[in-house]
Protein backbone atom coordinates (compact mmCIF):
# COMPACT_ATOMS: atom_id res chain seq x y z
CA UNK A 1 0.00 0.00 0.00
CA UNK A 2 0.94 3.36 -0.72
CA UNK A 3 -0.33 7.17 -0.23
CA UNK A 4 0.66 9.34 -2.69
CA UNK A 5 -0.41 12.91 -4.05
CA UNK A 6 -0.95 14.29 -7.38
CA UNK A 7 0.63 17.28 -8.57
CA UNK A 8 -2.54 18.25 -9.85
CA UNK A 9 -4.68 17.27 -6.91
CA UNK A 10 -5.19 18.35 -3.61
CA UNK A 11 -6.41 14.29 -2.13
CA UNK A 12 -4.15 11.88 -1.02
CA UNK A 13 -4.26 8.72 -3.57
CA UNK A 14 -3.97 5.30 -2.47
CA UNK A 15 -2.16 3.03 -4.39
CA UNK A 16 -2.91 -1.09 -3.31
CA UNK A 17 -2.48 -4.54 -4.84
CA UNK A 18 -5.37 -6.93 -3.37
CA UNK A 19 -5.87 -10.13 -4.71
CA UNK A 20 -3.49 -9.53 -7.99
CA UNK A 21 -5.60 -6.37 -8.98
CA UNK A 22 -4.04 -2.79 -8.73
CA UNK A 23 -6.16 -0.19 -7.29
CA UNK A 24 -5.39 3.54 -7.41
CA UNK A 25 -8.38 5.07 -5.58
CA UNK A 26 -8.53 8.97 -4.37
CA UNK A 27 -8.62 8.68 -0.43
CA UNK A 28 -10.96 12.57 -0.99
CA UNK A 29 -8.80 13.67 2.05
CA UNK A 30 -6.65 16.57 2.27
CA UNK A 31 -4.69 15.59 5.37
CA UNK A 32 -3.02 12.81 5.61
CA UNK A 33 -3.60 10.98 8.36
CA UNK A 34 -7.55 11.07 7.26
CA UNK A 35 -6.40 9.96 3.85
CA UNK A 36 -4.66 7.14 6.11
CA UNK A 37 -8.31 6.10 7.74
CA UNK A 38 -10.18 6.37 4.80
CA UNK A 39 -7.33 4.10 2.67
CA UNK A 40 -8.44 1.43 5.27
CA UNK A 41 -11.66 1.73 4.86
CA UNK A 42 -10.99 1.66 0.99
CA UNK A 43 -9.16 -1.90 1.74
CA UNK A 44 -11.43 -3.20 3.65
CA UNK A 45 -14.26 -2.67 0.72
CA UNK A 46 -11.76 -3.79 -1.91
CA UNK A 47 -11.26 -6.71 0.18
CA UNK A 48 -14.64 -7.90 0.12
CA UNK A 49 -14.81 -7.97 -3.75
CA UNK A 50 -14.90 -11.14 -5.74
CA UNK A 51 -11.27 -12.58 -6.38
CA UNK A 52 -10.19 -12.50 -9.82
CA UNK A 53 -7.21 -13.96 -9.54
CA UNK A 54 -8.60 -16.63 -12.20
CA UNK A 55 -9.83 -14.43 -15.01
CA UNK A 56 -7.34 -12.54 -17.61
CA UNK A 57 -5.51 -10.22 -16.72
CA UNK A 58 -5.16 -6.54 -17.73
CA UNK A 59 -1.53 -5.08 -18.85
CA UNK A 60 -1.87 -2.86 -15.83
CA UNK A 61 -2.46 -6.00 -13.31
CA UNK A 62 0.44 -7.58 -15.12
CA UNK A 63 2.65 -4.73 -13.99
CA UNK A 64 1.47 -4.63 -10.68
CA UNK A 65 2.08 -8.40 -10.15
CA UNK A 66 5.57 -7.79 -11.49
CA UNK A 67 6.30 -4.71 -9.85
CA UNK A 68 5.41 -6.74 -6.15
CA UNK A 69 6.74 -9.82 -6.67
CA UNK A 70 10.37 -9.18 -8.39
CA UNK A 71 10.80 -5.35 -9.81
CA UNK A 72 10.58 -3.83 -6.70
CA UNK A 73 12.91 -5.74 -5.05
CA UNK A 74 15.79 -5.00 -7.84
CA UNK A 75 18.60 -2.11 -7.57
CA UNK A 76 16.67 -0.53 -9.98
CA UNK A 77 13.51 -0.46 -8.24
CA UNK A 78 13.04 3.60 -8.67
CA UNK A 79 13.87 4.11 -12.12
CA UNK A 80 11.53 0.94 -12.68
CA UNK A 81 8.67 3.07 -10.90
CA UNK A 82 9.23 5.94 -13.47
CA UNK A 83 9.02 3.69 -16.63
CA UNK A 84 5.66 1.99 -14.87
CA UNK A 85 3.91 5.43 -14.52
CA UNK A 86 5.05 6.06 -18.06
CA UNK A 87 3.07 3.08 -19.55
CA UNK A 88 0.31 3.33 -17.32
CA UNK A 89 -0.25 6.80 -18.79
CA UNK A 90 0.41 6.71 -22.32
CA UNK A 91 -1.17 2.91 -22.83
CA UNK A 92 -4.64 1.71 -22.55
CA UNK A 93 -3.55 -0.09 -19.52
CA UNK A 94 -7.02 -1.70 -19.38
CA UNK A 95 -6.77 -3.56 -22.37
CA UNK A 96 -6.62 -7.71 -21.79
CA UNK A 97 -2.87 -9.04 -22.03
CA UNK A 98 -4.26 -11.66 -24.74
CA UNK A 99 -6.29 -8.80 -26.80
CA UNK A 100 -2.48 -6.32 -26.84
CA UNK A 101 -1.42 -5.81 -29.94
CA UNK A 102 1.19 -4.54 -32.18
CA UNK A 103 -0.44 -1.87 -33.30
CA UNK A 104 -1.05 -0.58 -29.64
CA UNK A 105 2.35 -0.84 -28.60
CA UNK A 106 3.20 1.40 -32.10
CA UNK A 107 1.06 4.25 -30.87
CA UNK A 108 2.38 3.96 -27.63
CA UNK A 109 5.35 4.58 -29.01
CA UNK A 110 4.79 7.22 -31.42
CA UNK A 111 2.98 8.96 -28.05
CA UNK A 112 6.34 8.78 -26.35
CA UNK A 113 8.36 9.68 -28.76
CA UNK A 114 6.40 13.17 -29.66
CA UNK A 115 6.53 13.57 -25.54
CA UNK A 116 8.19 16.75 -24.42
CA UNK A 117 11.14 15.73 -22.46
CA UNK A 118 10.73 17.28 -18.90
CA UNK A 119 7.54 14.72 -19.20
CA UNK A 120 10.16 11.69 -18.42
CA UNK A 121 12.33 13.52 -16.01
CA UNK A 122 14.99 15.04 -18.38
CA UNK A 123 14.92 18.32 -18.13
CA UNK A 124 18.61 18.26 -17.73
CA UNK A 125 19.13 17.82 -21.30
CA UNK A 126 18.12 21.35 -22.99
CA UNK A 127 19.54 19.48 -26.55
CA UNK A 128 16.77 16.67 -26.41
CA UNK A 129 13.68 18.15 -26.22
CA UNK A 130 11.71 15.31 -27.04
CA UNK A 131 11.96 11.19 -25.00
CA UNK A 132 14.81 9.25 -26.43
CA UNK A 133 15.00 6.33 -28.05
CA UNK A 134 16.82 4.56 -25.35
CA UNK A 135 13.84 5.85 -22.59
CA UNK A 136 11.06 4.35 -24.57
CA UNK A 137 12.71 1.19 -25.36
CA UNK A 138 13.54 1.06 -21.78
CA UNK A 139 9.46 1.28 -21.26
CA UNK A 140 9.25 -1.61 -23.58
CA UNK A 141 11.53 -3.97 -22.00
CA UNK A 142 10.36 -3.50 -18.41
CA UNK A 143 6.64 -3.58 -20.44
CA UNK A 144 7.95 -7.12 -22.20
CA UNK A 145 9.52 -8.37 -18.68
CA UNK A 146 6.03 -7.79 -16.51
CA UNK A 147 4.20 -9.81 -19.44
CA UNK A 148 7.03 -12.73 -19.46
CA UNK A 149 6.60 -12.97 -15.70
CA UNK A 150 2.53 -13.14 -15.74
CA UNK A 151 2.92 -15.78 -18.49
CA UNK A 152 5.49 -17.80 -16.76
CA UNK A 153 4.54 -17.52 -13.23
CA UNK A 154 0.42 -16.99 -13.55
CA UNK A 155 0.38 -18.81 -16.89
CA UNK A 156 -1.77 -15.58 -18.12
CA UNK A 157 -2.25 -15.86 -21.98
CA UNK A 158 -0.16 -13.33 -22.97
CA UNK A 159 -0.35 -12.21 -26.87
CA UNK A 160 2.59 -12.74 -29.26
CA UNK A 161 4.36 -9.31 -29.28
CA UNK A 162 6.76 -8.61 -32.10
CA UNK A 163 9.08 -6.94 -29.45
CA UNK A 164 12.25 -6.69 -31.63
CA UNK A 165 10.92 -5.10 -34.23
CA UNK A 166 9.12 -2.78 -31.93
CA UNK A 167 12.35 -0.87 -30.61
CA UNK A 168 13.13 2.68 -31.66
CA UNK A 169 16.90 2.67 -33.39
CA UNK A 170 19.07 4.32 -31.35
CA UNK A 171 21.19 6.71 -31.88
CA UNK A 172 25.13 5.12 -32.05
CA UNK A 173 27.42 5.12 -28.63
CA UNK A 174 27.75 9.24 -27.64
CA UNK A 175 31.43 9.63 -26.08
CA UNK A 176 32.52 13.68 -25.38
CA UNK A 177 34.96 13.96 -22.97
CA UNK A 178 36.90 16.83 -21.76
CA UNK A 179 40.70 17.77 -23.21
CA UNK A 180 43.03 19.35 -20.12
CA UNK A 181 42.17 22.68 -21.19
CA UNK A 182 38.50 22.45 -21.52
CA UNK A 183 38.51 20.70 -17.65
CA UNK A 184 40.73 24.06 -16.14
CA UNK A 185 38.33 26.24 -18.63
CA UNK A 186 35.73 24.71 -16.46
CA UNK A 187 36.99 24.46 -13.46
CA UNK A 188 37.67 27.82 -13.29
CA UNK A 189 34.08 28.69 -14.58
CA UNK A 190 32.14 26.68 -11.91
CA UNK A 191 30.66 27.96 -8.60
CA UNK A 192 33.35 27.41 -5.71
CA UNK A 193 30.44 24.55 -4.22
CA UNK A 194 30.04 22.67 -7.44
CA UNK A 195 34.14 22.27 -7.92
CA UNK A 196 34.50 19.27 -5.93
CA UNK A 197 31.51 17.36 -7.16
CA UNK A 198 33.18 17.82 -11.18
CA UNK A 199 36.73 16.82 -9.11
CA UNK A 200 35.02 13.43 -8.17
CA UNK A 201 33.01 12.84 -11.29
CA UNK A 202 36.46 13.07 -13.21
CA UNK A 203 38.54 11.07 -10.65
CA UNK A 204 35.78 8.42 -10.35
CA UNK A 205 33.76 7.80 -13.29
CA UNK A 206 30.85 7.73 -10.57
CA UNK A 207 27.17 8.49 -11.88
CA UNK A 208 25.33 11.76 -11.19
CA UNK A 209 22.83 9.77 -8.94
CA UNK A 210 25.54 8.32 -6.81
CA UNK A 211 27.30 11.63 -6.27
CA UNK A 212 24.47 13.58 -5.35
CA UNK A 213 23.31 10.59 -2.94
CA UNK A 214 26.65 10.01 -1.00
CA UNK A 215 27.12 10.64 2.44
CA UNK A 216 29.81 11.25 4.45
CA UNK A 217 30.03 8.12 6.10
CA UNK A 218 30.61 6.74 2.61
CA UNK A 219 34.04 8.27 2.74
CA UNK A 220 37.09 6.98 4.46
CA UNK A 221 40.07 9.52 3.55
CA UNK A 222 42.18 7.82 5.78
CA UNK A 223 41.61 4.84 3.41
CA UNK A 224 41.12 6.44 0.19
CA UNK A 225 38.01 4.59 -0.34
CA UNK A 226 34.42 5.64 -1.38
CA UNK A 227 31.83 2.96 -0.29
CA UNK A 228 29.06 2.61 -2.72
CA UNK A 229 26.65 0.47 -1.13
CA UNK A 230 24.92 -0.98 -4.30
CA UNK A 231 25.24 -0.60 -7.75
CA UNK A 232 23.24 -1.93 -11.04
CA UNK A 233 24.47 -5.78 -9.92
CA UNK A 234 23.33 -5.09 -6.27
CA UNK A 235 26.55 -5.15 -4.50
CA UNK A 236 29.05 -2.95 -3.00
CA UNK A 237 31.00 -0.68 -5.13
CA UNK A 238 34.45 0.41 -3.63
CA UNK A 239 35.99 3.82 -5.24
CA UNK A 240 39.52 4.66 -4.94
CA UNK A 241 40.24 8.57 -4.06
CA UNK A 242 43.06 9.90 -5.88
CA UNK A 243 45.24 12.52 -4.57
CA UNK A 244 42.82 15.03 -6.22
CA UNK A 245 39.88 14.36 -4.78
CA UNK A 246 41.26 14.14 -1.54
CA UNK A 247 42.52 17.22 -1.69
CA UNK A 248 38.61 18.82 -2.76
CA UNK A 249 37.60 16.28 -0.12
CA UNK A 250 39.55 17.09 3.40
CA UNK A 251 39.23 20.67 2.35
CA UNK A 252 35.36 20.16 2.50
CA UNK A 253 35.95 17.90 6.03
CA UNK A 254 37.65 20.61 7.80
CA UNK A 255 35.11 23.51 6.69
CA UNK A 256 32.34 21.43 8.01
CA UNK A 257 34.27 20.39 11.15
CA UNK A 258 33.33 23.19 12.94
CA UNK A 259 29.84 24.21 13.73
CA UNK A 260 29.15 28.01 12.21
CA UNK A 261 26.34 29.01 14.83
CA UNK A 262 28.03 27.20 18.40
CA UNK A 263 32.10 27.06 17.29
CA UNK A 264 32.20 23.59 18.54
CA UNK A 265 34.18 20.55 16.89
CA UNK A 266 31.69 18.15 15.02
CA UNK A 267 31.99 15.14 12.54
CA UNK A 268 30.69 15.68 9.08
CA UNK A 269 27.35 14.50 8.35
CA UNK A 270 24.76 14.03 5.42
CA UNK A 271 25.55 14.41 1.93
CA UNK A 272 28.93 15.26 0.97
CA UNK A 273 28.34 17.85 -2.11
CA UNK A 274 26.13 20.92 -1.79
CA UNK A 275 23.76 20.63 -4.25
CA UNK A 276 21.72 24.06 -3.31
CA UNK A 277 21.37 24.77 -7.76
CA UNK A 278 23.67 22.47 -8.81
CA UNK A 279 21.73 22.98 -12.31
CA UNK A 280 21.50 26.17 -12.98
CA UNK A 281 25.52 26.37 -11.34
CA UNK A 282 25.72 23.87 -13.94
CA UNK A 283 24.82 25.06 -17.21
CA UNK A 284 26.22 28.30 -16.50
CA UNK A 285 29.61 27.10 -16.13
CA UNK A 286 29.62 24.95 -19.27
CA UNK A 287 28.18 28.27 -20.77
CA UNK A 288 31.24 30.60 -19.35
CA UNK A 289 34.07 27.75 -19.95
CA UNK A 290 32.68 27.45 -23.75
CA UNK A 291 32.12 23.92 -24.01
CA UNK A 292 30.32 22.55 -26.70
CA UNK A 293 27.57 19.72 -26.61
CA UNK A 294 29.27 18.93 -23.23
CA UNK A 295 26.33 17.77 -20.75
CA UNK A 296 27.25 16.38 -16.92
CA UNK A 297 26.91 12.72 -17.53
CA UNK A 298 30.14 13.69 -20.37
CA UNK A 299 32.34 13.67 -16.83
CA UNK A 300 32.44 10.35 -16.50
CA UNK A 301 33.04 9.86 -20.42
CA UNK A 302 35.92 11.92 -19.44
CA UNK A 303 37.11 9.60 -16.84
CA UNK A 304 37.14 6.39 -18.83
CA UNK A 305 38.23 8.20 -21.93
CA UNK A 306 41.86 9.71 -19.45
CA UNK A 307 42.12 6.38 -18.39
CA UNK A 308 41.90 4.51 -21.57
CA UNK A 309 44.45 7.39 -22.75
CA UNK A 310 46.88 6.80 -19.97
CA UNK A 311 46.83 3.04 -21.11
CA UNK A 312 44.15 1.77 -18.23
CA UNK A 313 42.93 -1.94 -18.86
CA UNK A 314 39.70 -1.98 -20.56
CA UNK A 315 38.89 -4.82 -17.56
CA UNK A 316 39.93 -2.16 -15.35
CA UNK A 317 38.01 0.76 -16.29
CA UNK A 318 34.92 -1.71 -16.62
CA UNK A 319 35.02 -2.69 -12.91
CA UNK A 320 35.85 1.13 -12.15
CA UNK A 321 33.26 2.25 -14.04
CA UNK A 322 31.03 -0.38 -13.11
CA UNK A 323 29.81 -1.54 -16.54
CA UNK A 324 27.24 -4.27 -17.02
CA UNK A 325 29.36 -5.48 -20.00
CA UNK A 326 32.76 -5.13 -21.48
CA UNK A 327 30.87 -3.57 -24.83
CA UNK A 328 29.56 -0.59 -23.15
CA UNK A 329 33.83 -0.40 -22.02
CA UNK A 330 34.57 -1.07 -25.69
CA UNK A 331 33.61 2.65 -26.36
CA UNK A 332 37.25 3.65 -25.29
CA UNK A 333 40.12 4.02 -27.31
CA UNK A 334 43.16 1.70 -27.35
CA UNK A 335 45.87 2.01 -25.93
CA UNK A 336 48.34 -0.33 -24.68
CA UNK A 337 47.47 -0.69 -20.84
CA UNK A 338 49.61 -1.02 -17.96
CA UNK A 339 48.95 -3.41 -15.31
CA UNK A 340 50.66 -1.49 -12.25
CA UNK A 341 48.35 1.15 -11.67
CA UNK A 342 44.79 1.41 -11.47
CA UNK A 343 42.37 3.20 -13.50
CA UNK A 344 41.65 5.65 -10.69
CA UNK A 345 45.37 6.91 -10.87
CA UNK A 346 45.35 6.84 -14.67
CA UNK A 347 42.52 9.50 -14.74
CA UNK A 348 43.62 11.67 -12.10
CA UNK A 349 47.03 11.85 -13.68
CA UNK A 350 45.32 14.25 -16.56
CA UNK A 351 44.45 16.61 -13.93
CA UNK A 352 47.84 16.70 -11.96
CA UNK A 353 49.01 17.66 -16.14
CA UNK A 354 46.22 20.62 -16.27
CA UNK A 355 48.38 22.53 -12.71
CA UNK A 356 44.95 22.68 -11.64
CA UNK A 357 46.16 20.08 -8.69
CA UNK A 358 49.37 18.71 -7.51
CA UNK A 359 50.26 15.39 -6.03
CA UNK A 360 52.62 15.67 -2.79
CA UNK A 361 53.52 11.39 -2.80
CA UNK A 362 53.05 9.19 -5.23
CA UNK A 363 50.52 6.61 -4.03
CA UNK A 364 51.60 3.06 -3.71
CA UNK A 365 50.83 0.13 -6.23
CA UNK A 366 47.56 -0.95 -6.45
CA UNK A 367 46.17 -4.46 -7.40
CA UNK A 368 42.79 -5.39 -8.67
Amino acid sequence: MRLYQRPNSPYWWLDVTINGQRHRVSTEQTAKREAQKSADRIIEQLSKAPNRSKEIWTVGESLTSWWEEHAKHTASADAIWSNIENLDRCLNCKVRVDRLTNALLMDFRAKRRGEPAWRSGKEDNPDSPFVSAQTVNRDLAYLQAALNHVATIHLQPVADIAWSKLKVREKEWRIRFLSADEYTALIDALHPAMRPMVVAAVTTGLRRGKLLAMQWHQVDLKGRTITIPTNKSGRPNIVRITAPLHEELEAMRKAQAIDPTTGEARIPTGKVFDTTNYKRRWYAAVKAAQLEDFKFHDLRHTFGSWARKAGADLLAIREAMDHSNIAMTMRYAHVDPDTEITAFDRAAATLRHTGRHTVKKKHAKTTH
